[in-house]
């Protein structure tokens, strides 16, 4: 251990010498060191040179590798072996040359021949040994722990934090991989997609505390039942999927019914006296080797689900017959949504605040697109029927001009966040979307949100357009943001100038540390992007504490204000 004496610093040093005139010698030679001294120890034999090693510390050992008890690279194997983590130092006569620098390729930091030592050569390679290995420690202990921060942010980023099931990105992965040994194998592969009942009543009577106490109790059951070849992922809200791989149609149809039943039998425990019984509806499909993504899985096994729910809920759907009956009914109704576009007047948006989280003054609002088609539709189930009838972008810009609209009566030095897709962006010229903007306020009131889960591949094709809305004012915001690899790039790529996180980051952020401790890491890389930060979905008092204490300025959810 290195000690310190005011301004001097000591050296601990072991000779490893049978030769006791030289090793004296050189004892005497380096004693005479300053700032550092020299603090030498000679052992004479290999086996008291691993006893010292065992019972003293010491920064450095200088070895002669022929010892009257060891001989050769065996010497230095066995010091090395005692002492993994201090460098070596070789001293060889002229005839043990090789032997030394084959002890050099196996971890010695150098080696001297005995004729040509002098104390002012020896401290010197004492001097770059010691420095050099701790260099090398350290640029190994760093290197350990930035793979093992790389690998828990990659499975952060295919993680759903709450139930820590794959998510949507986890599940397209497995998906990827069981198709690929599907065709490689020639075995079976089901989907399983179930929706928890009434989820949405119970999350709005009873608060999303319970709402989430329940959803993680159900991905556990799951869990439970399904064999360690399964994958299960929670893809949003209330719905799972699960891959089955090498499973028949009848293995398919006996693990679903355990699992409803399983569900069935769940109680969850809201309090001491109330308790919820709940259900699960399933649909159950094969998956055939045309499938690629996780959206055309779901497009497949939605009509099953939506059977199980028009039987009466709590069942599993299968039949093909219904399931083209259902098939046609989707077709139906992207017609409709076709119609409806095609007017042009049926859509609105809701606003939700976004806070200072220091005094919850409302800095601005971001806007919230619906659909009003006789009932209100959400915006992932006509966006996801507008992507399969690839008018995407149409539907977006329906919802674009919508926002606008409701953002005009804000005060000018309130923010606008109105979100757009990344094909917009690429689709309608910058231009265009600014002059847009204009029309009722000033082009720097606004900030368009671009979802960094819906940025696909190299995200290079957005840097023009989003260069021509932040020289026209307009503020960039990157949405949705997850701890991954491939966010990194994104954020670097774009350099937004608000960064939002991810809601499924911030729920519960109050009672899970390595969320915080990632959140950190987040932070730090929006402070070098000289990005501000806005935590989505704060539903707690605590999770807003903890915002606060983490440095977080901006926020918003239904803690704050619900959307209106």
């Amino acid at each position: 251990m290195i000690e310190k004496r005011g301004d001097v610093t000591s050296w601990n040093i072991l000779l490893v010498e049978d030769d006791l005139d030289f090793a004296n010698i050189l004892k005497i030679r380096l004693s005479k060191e300053r700032n550092p001294s020299l603090a030498i120890t000679i052992s004479p034999s290999l086996e008291r040179a691993l006893d010292s090693l065992r019972i003293n510390h010491y920064d450095l050992i200088l070895l002669d590798l022929m010892l009257p008890d060891s001989s050769g690279i065996e010497t230095f194997s066995k010091i090395k072996a005692e002492a993994r983590h201090k460098p070596v130092v070789i001293i060889t006569g002229l005839d043990n040359d090789q032997v030394a620098i084959d002890a050099v390729r196996r971890g010695a930091e150098d080696y001297l021949v005995k004729s040509d030592i002098s104390s002012r050569f020896l401290t010197r390679i004492i001097h770059h040994a010691i420095d050099r290995h701790r260099i090398k420690e350290k640029l190994a202990s760093v290197t350990g722990r930035l793979r093992e921060t790389s690998l828990r942010l990659e499975k952060m980023a295919l993680m759903d934090p709450l139930t820590e099931l794959f998510n949507r990105r986890g599940l397209q992965q497995a998906l990827t991989r069981e198709l690929q040994l599907m065709l490689r194998e020639g075995h079976g592969l089901l989907a399983l997609l179930l929706d928890i009942d009434n989820f949405k009543h119970i999350n709005d009577s009873l608060g999303h505390p319970v709402g989430d106490m329940l959803l993680k109790e159900i991905a556990k059951k799951i869990k439970e039942v399904v064999r360690e070849s399964d994958h299960v992922a929670r893809i949003g809200g209330d719905e799972f999927i699960l891959l089955l791989p090498k499973t028949s149609h009848g293995e398919g149809i006996h693990l679903a019914e355990r699992i409803r039943m399983t569900i069935a039998d769940t109680v969850i425990y809201v309090s001491d006296r109330d308790t919820l019984q709940i259900t699960a509806s399933i649909g159950l499909t094969p998956v055939s080797s045309n499938v690629t993504s996780v959206d055309e899985l779901l497009a497949i096994a939605n009509p099953l689900l939506r059977q199980s729910k028009q039987k009466g809920k709590n069942c599993i759907s299968l039949d093909e017959e219904e399931v083209s009956s259902a098939d046609a009914k989707i077709s139906t109704y992207a017609e409709q949504l076709s119609a409806v576009l095609r007017r042009g007047t049926d859509f609105f948006a809701l606003k939700q605040p976004i806070l200072n989280l220091t005094d919850l003054s409302i800095i601005g609002y971001e806007f919230l697109s619906r659909l009003n088609n006789g009932s209100i539709v959400m915006p992932n189930d006509f966006f996801r029927i507008a992507r399969e009838q690839n008018m995407l972008t149409l539907v977006d810009h329906y919802c674009f001009r919508s926002c606008i609209s409701a953002s005009a009566p804000l005060a000018p030095e309130l923010y606008r966040h109105i979100n757009l897709f990344p094909a917009t962006i690429v689709d309608i010229s910058p231009d265009e979307v600014v002059e847009k903007l204009s029309v009722s306020c000033p082009a720097k009131s606004y900030c368009l949100e671009i979802s960094e889960q819906q940025i696909l591949g190299d995200p290079s094709h957005l840097i023009d357009p989003v260069e021509t809305f932040k020289r026209s004012g307009v503020s960039i915001a990157i949405d949705d943001v997850g701890f991954g690899n491939t966010c990194l790039e994104n954020l670097i790529l774009l350099e937004p100038d608000v960064i939002k996180l991810d809601k499924r980051y911030i729920r519960g952020i109050a009672r899970d540390a390595q969320i915080e401790k990632t959140l950190r890491r987040v932070l730090k890389i929006a402070e070098d992007l000289d990005a501000e930060v806005i935590a989505e979905g704060i539903e707690s008092r605590e999770d807003l504490d903890t915002l606060r204490g983490l440095g977080v300025k901006y926020g918003q959810g239904f803690y704050l204000g619900a959307p209106a």
